[in-house]
């Protein structure tokens, strides 16, 4: 039916949460003071008396009648009529002053509150005191007669609307609720915003709005009130899961009837108001509140086809922040609305279908539709939704085709007939009917005969479309086969992929892989395609090894299959055997690495022709990096990728790491020297004794990248890509500073971080999958290592000499990250959390690592990084470093408009060719071969950049960075040490070496000193652990853990030497004498060395004489002992002067006088 246009004044956001109740004064039983009585007519009488000052006036006493009425609390008349004893001529001026003239009671106090207060004060009128004292007293009896006027209670509820009651103020009063078979949905999270009478679930009858009351007590006691001890379980099973929910509160109004109310403590911004009409039934008004919000940027996705309804209309772009649809109305431009209701109408808030009685019922429930008839034939100019968050108002402009009763039918046919039946009926006579069918060849309908070109027909589903030239009514659309009995699949078990059968083509192939229906594996089908589908066959012919079925399949076992295809009349069958795997490192050009990966423009290896601000041609894809000039990319390069360079005669050659600036290991295990002339520019090549001229290098792709390939696929692999097995070995680098060479041993496996699967192709070519995260290094006998990124000086540069528009560098302990980076990723979120694209990058193009200035990440405006549109690079940025033997590394930076840098002409040379000239003044031979080497390549660049500058290929930013390089490789020059001694201090292996014309010589053995004294030297080092004897030109010497102290006196003990006495840690030739030793006691040295073959008696002057017997002083000897053609009497070791007596000496009796035997 026709309906009223929707008010212009439009619904709001509803928060439960934020509402306020008011009230009027509470009730009383009389009125007095200021309480108002309520509507009516009161009268009082009172009599007017004369008293003794009346004495002289000419007036008579009489009774007075005063009537107050009383109207919304105020009082609309006061009547005062005269009664006995009132003579007009006498009394009615008086009387009319008090009461009609303009200080008259009824002048005065008309239209007042109807109170006591009110009445009280009005002033008696001077010149009628009697009269007015009279009427005031009547009027105060009167209304303190009158009944206080009763309270209404305003306040605000949250309440239960039904659909047609809601709906009735914004143009449609006849909307129904929704009767459901389902029972459960109505019941869950897809009716938010509504409510439902029935507890079984059959029904959602309205919507939980909050509503204006003016007086509650249209409400109490007549419906269901909900307060804060409300409760209600209401349990649901949906697909086949069966859940309680517990609704308290205000959410208990969910499951409740019709105008149940919850008393809101305060008041909603936004309302409808409620009004009782005579009969007592509810109506409720338009929403009070500010305007919609009109959404401009929502896209709407119209159909004439719904598992809903005859219609569906898909919005995409709503607000986030809606969590509750309250209600949805749709308007046409021919004035007329049509209310919304929940699961039937409004499904998960962007979805709205309706019937027009065509579909009449959805998962077993009827569908109103009587009331959607109307809206054929006209134009949708605006949708509003009722949210949580807000109301909104959505523009269209969209027709809705009338639909009509009808039969399509297309027969199927086979593909090679040309033509099929076509059945249609109930066109209407206006329809002009235009058919067409996608997909094939001149289709044309002609007295119930498709024909079409059958040479070019593939079999397979298609559709015949009829459309209403005149656009008025729906379009009618039928499938139908086209069928062939010939098998244009084979089955590939070196790819496991279905290919071109013999005498097949590769689009007959491609049109049967489209139609693929459903595949058994092992007895269970699985569909291709649609809810809960499977895919087993990919788009490309190969199978789907990760698919379920295969899931836990193990190498050997076999998997039985057959494929259904629409419009083959064959099944398809084989068998595929789950295959062994190989893990392997391979090196992988940037296309097919990134070919996989979610970034732009994967697996493009599409170059450009355009060069960037650095004046190379790096804005092309993934394709390879070429650069010309033989300088870091050589060696910061082949740490992890995939270098080769080019002599100007073609011949290739692999670097795989350096062991210094130019010698080079190749991978063929040759070594390449490379010899930079200044003079000329030319860059030579060596090997094999054999020399070239560089002309220059590429980068192709990422060294050593962790895969895994089918192992009867492994030699066809290792034929076409350079492949690394576990136990072998990884190298690459050139150790400077911060970055370090590197060798490793392989071990990859299942578990590897950034492992990618090979797959071999139809055509024999190989593909890589994305790559895999894991918790394998890969690497033998090695964790997997993880960056500390926030102690790795994180930095956005705002200024960059590379070409990017866009740069983050790592400044401090970045070396063993920087010497394991094998690709970045940069993710774009811009202002928000959601990404918005991902860019893959290559190195040198983009990335770059530093010997002293850090890991240096760039983003290059290329055809691998387009920013999307609307968006210019400021804010949230995400960067993933991948790099061997690490976890991924995430960083996260902030851009500012500040940080985006678009290069800048050039205007200032001046430093960069004052730090060219300081360096062209340096002598080579003043420094060691690799901080020159360094210098070279640094100044190489400089000079090259310089040179550019008058063809605009070079910016001011870039002359900046170039100077800055060089300024830093000349700092950092190393003087050549021609130093010939031990030197002061110890090397940074910790040894303290001997030097000659600045070399280590290992064939100095002896001792040297230096300023921190004298050392034993062996083979070029400072032995720490000798001690024992060294002789030099001065003399003997007793060495102590590798150095003289100088500090020695006494017996010291050679190996090779024997027991010598040195003095001052010298050996004294010159003495004789005795030496005491604390460990072995008193010895005899003869000629500064211990004479072990003396036995006999001694002198020494400072001990005297003594016994010594083998060359030690015999303590123990108590005899007597030959000397000097005499014999002496020894006690205790030691001649004893003072004896004199007899000695017994092997028998005989001796006489000794003081020590000397008397014969």
């Amino acid at each position: 039916m026709k309906r009223k246009k929707i008010s212009a004044k439009v619904w709001a956001s509803i928060m439960a949460a934020a509402m306020v109740m008011s009230t009027c004064p509470t009730a009383a039983f009389a009125v007095t003071a200021d309480k108002v009585a309520a509507d009516g007519t009161y009268t009082a009488t009172r009599h007017v008396y004369r008293t003794i000052e009346d004495t002289d006036d000419e007036w008579n006493e009489y009774d007075v009648d005063v009537t107050v009425s009383v109207k919304d609390g105020k009082i609309s008349d006061i009547t005062a009529t005269p009664k006995n004893g009132y003579v007009e001529a006498d009394n009615s001026s008086y009387f009319s002053k008090a009461y009609s003239k303009k200080n008259g009671i009824k002048t005065l106090l008309t239209g007042k509150d109807a109170t006591e207060d009110t009445i009280n004060g009005w002033s008696t009128v001077s010149g009628a005191t009697r009269t007015s004292k009279a009427i005031k007293e009547a009027a105060l009896e009167a209304i303190q007669g009158a009944p206080e006027a009763s309270t209404a209670q305003e306040a605000y509820v949250l309440m239960n609307i039904p659909y047609a009651d809601f709906y009735a103020a914004e143009g449609d009063a006849d909307v129904d609720a929704v009767s459901s078979a389902t029972k459960m949905k109505t019941r869950a999270s897809l009716a938010a915003g509504s409510y439902h009478v029935n507890s079984d679930g059959t029904d959602i009858s309205g919507i939980t709005f909050p509503v204006k009351v003016s007086d509650l007590a249209a409400l109490t006691g007549k419906y269901t009130q909900i307060t804060d001890e409300s409760k209600v379980d209401i349990t649901t099973s949906i697909k086949g899961k069966e859940s309680t929910t517990t609704y308290s509160g205000k959410d208990a109004l969910f499951e409740s009837g019709n105008y149940s109310y919850y008393v809101l403590s305060e008041a909603p911004s936004y309302y409808k108001e409620l009004t009782v009409n005579e009969d007592g039934s509810f109506s409720f008004g338009t929403v009070k509140g500010t305007e919609a919000t009109t959404l401009t940027d929502v896209t709407g996705n119209f159909s004439t086809s719904s598992k809903y309804g005859d219609y569906q209309l898909n919005l995409d772009g709503l607000p986030d922040t809606i969590n509750t649809v309250y209600g949805v109305t749709i308007s046409t431009k021919e004035g007329d609305s049509y209310g919304l209701r929940h699961v039937e109408n409004i499904w998960k808030k962007t979805k709205l279908a309706w019937s027009t009685g065509f579909v009449t019922e959805a998962h077993g429930s009827k569908l109103s539709y009587a009331d959607y008839v109307s809206m054929m034939g006209q134009t949708i100019n605006k949708v509003t939704y009722y949210t949580d968050a807000g109301v909104y108002e959505i523009p269209m402009n969209q027709y809705v085709p009338v639909k009509f009763a009808n039969t399509i039918a297309v027969e199927n046919a086979s593909a090679d007939a040309g033509k099929t039946t076509v059945t249609i009926t109930g066109l209407p006579k206006d329809y002009d009917a235009q058919y067409t069918v996608e997909g094939l060849k001149n289709a044309e309908v002609k007295n119930g005969t498709l024909t079409f070109d059958k040479d070019s027909a593939a079999p397979g589903q298609y559709t015949l479309r009829v459309a209403d030239k005149n656009a008025k009514y729906v379009e009618l659309s039928a499938s139908f086969e086209l069928t062939t009995d010939k098998t244009v699949v084979a089955y590939d078990n070196a790819s496991d992929s279905l290919v071109a059968a013999e005498g097949a083509s590769a689009d007959e192939v491609t049109s049967y892989i489209k139609n693929i229906k459903t595949v058994t594996v092992n007895g269970k089908a699985y569909n291709a395609s649609g809810k809960g589908s499977v895919k087993i066959v990919n788009e490309d012919g190969t199978l789907n090894e990760e698919a379920a079925p295969f899931k836990d399949a193990k190498a050997g076992d076999e998997f039985e299959i057959s494929v259904k295809a629409t419009g083959y009349a064959n099944d398809f069958s084989f068998t595929y055997v789950a295959p062994e795997y190989t893990y392997v490192y391979a090196s992988v050009p940037y296309a097919e690495y990134y070919a996989n990966e979610d970034v732009q423009n994967a697996g493009s290896a599409a170059s450009s022709d355009v060069m960037d601000t650095n004046g190379e041609y790096d804005k092309g894809a993934f394709d390879t990096v070429t650069r010309a000039t033989a300088n870091h990319g050589l060696h910061r390069g082949s740490f992890q990728q995939d270098v080769v360079i080019y002599d100007t005669d073609g011949n290739t050659y692999e670097p795989i790491s350096w062991t210094d600036g130019n010698t080079a290991i190749l991978s063929n295990g040759k070594t390449l020297v490379k010899a930079s002339d200044r003079a000329t520019g030319i860059t030579t090549l060596t090997v094999d004794g054999k020399t070239s001229t560089y002309d220059h290098y590429v980068i192709k792709g990422i060294k050593y990248v962790p895969v895994k390939v089918k192992s009867k696929n492994l030699e066809a692999f290792k034929a076409a890509y350079s492949v690394t097995e576990n136990g072998e070995t990884l190298s690459g680098g050139y150790s400077e500073n911060n970055l370090k060479s590197y060798t490793a041993v392989a071990d990859v496996n299942k578990n590897t971080n950034g492992l990618k699967k090979v797959s071999l192709n139809a055509d024999g070519t190989f593909s890589f999958s994305a790559a895999q995260t894991g918790t394998a290094s890969g690497l033998k006998d090695t964790e997997l290592k993880t960056a500390d990124v926030t102690n790795m000086g994180v930095e956005v540069v705002d200024s960059s000499k590379f070409g990017d528009f866009l740069r983050v560098d790592l400044k401090k302990n970045y070396g063993d990250l920087g010497s394991a980076m094998q690709s970045v990723e940069w993710t774009y979120y811009g202002s928000g959390d959601t990404a918005l694209a991902t860019y893959g990058t290559k190195f040198a193009a983009d990335n770059w690592m530093h010997k002293s200035m850090g890991i240096q990440l760039g983003l290059t405006d290329s055809l691998r990084c387009q920013l999307p549109q609307g968006t210019d690079g400021t804010g949230k940025w995400v960067l993933t470093i991948h790099a061997l033997g690490y976890t991924d590394t995430k960083v996260e930076v902030n851009v500012t408009a500040d940080d985006i840098h678009i290069a800048t002409p050039v205007s200032d040379t001046s430093k960069l060719e004052a730090a060219i000239k300081a360096a062209e003044a340096l002598n080579k031979e003043d420094y060691t071969e690799a901080s020159w080497s360094n210098l070279e390549a640094e100044l190489a660049e400089a000079k090259e950049d310089l040179a550019t500058v008058p063809t605009g290929k070079t910016s001011q930013e870039s002359i900046d960075e170039s100077t800055a390089h060089l300024n830093a490789a000349i700092a950092e020059l190393e003087k050549v040490n021609k130093f010939t001694g031990l030197a002061n201090e110890a090397a940074a292996d910790g040894n303290w070496y001997y030097y000659t014309d600045g070399d280590v010589d290992e064939e100095m053995t002896g001792l040297a000193a230096n300023a921190n004294g004298w050392f034993y030297v062996k083979d070029g080092k400072v032995d720490f652990s000798y001690t024992g004897l060294v002789q030099n030109e001065s003399g003997w010497w007793y060495v102590q853990n590798g150095a003289i102290s100088f500090a020695a006196t006494g017996l010291v003990y050679d190996s090779n030497y024997g027991w010598w006495y040195v003095n001052g840690s010298a050996i004294d030739f010159g003495y004789t004498g005795l030496v005491y030793d604390s460990n072995y006691g008193w010895w005899y040295v003869t000629g500064g060395a211990v004479n072990f073959g003396y036995t006999g008696l001694i002198y020494d002057s400072n001990y005297g004489w003594w016994y010594v017997e083998g060359g030690a002083v015999n303590f123990g000897y108590n005899s007597l002992v030959p000397y000097g053609g005499s014999w002496w009497k020894v006690t205790g070791g030691m001649v004893d002067f003072g004896f004199t007596g007899i000695v017994n000496y092997y028998g005989t009796n001796y006489r000794v006088v003081n020590g000397q035997v008397q014969f």
